[in-house]
């Protein structure tokens, strides 16, 4: 695909989950023990109803977007700016969402906003930036 092929406007989401698996092999990479997100009775204590997922998971999406998800392979990230906002919970049906609001054909750079929901409530909101390299 081309240069052409991204236009302002231009929307891209999908449905995701996060696993226990998926937050173990978090944990081990970041080596962040922290018990908010790995231990559910910590959790609860601090009025939680389960571990939280990790916030650099959710901003794993970001990457999956630029990297899997527009139109080509020629994209890089460059930038990435996240609030947020709600917790999000192991095995939850969670929607990853983005506008593509910037294209300089000048600087071949993308501009995107992008947000995580869970039942169509914000968790996590944000801006992405990229540049186009053919």
């Amino acid at each position: 695909m081309a240069w052409d092929s991204y236009s302002e406007g231009m929307v891209t989401a999908w449905d995701f989950t996060f696993s226990r698996e998926d937050m173990q092999a978090f944990e081990k990479m970041s080596k962040d023990h922290n018990p908010i997100h790995t231990n559910p009775e910590f959790a609860q204590s601090k009025g939680f109803s389960g571990p939280l997922v990790y916030g650099l998971l959710l901003a794993t999406q970001v990457s999956r977007l630029v990297g899997q998800e527009l139109p080509d392979t020629h994209a890089i990230l460059t930038g990435l700016s996240l609030d947020f906002i709600s917790p999000a919970f192991v095995d939850e049906q969670l929607r990853f969402e983005s506008t593509l609001v910037n294209k300089s054909d000048a600087t071949y750079s993308l501009g995107f906003k992008c947000r995580i929901t869970r039942g169509g409530k914000s968790l996590c909101r944000g801006t992405a930036s990229a540049v186009w390299r053919s």
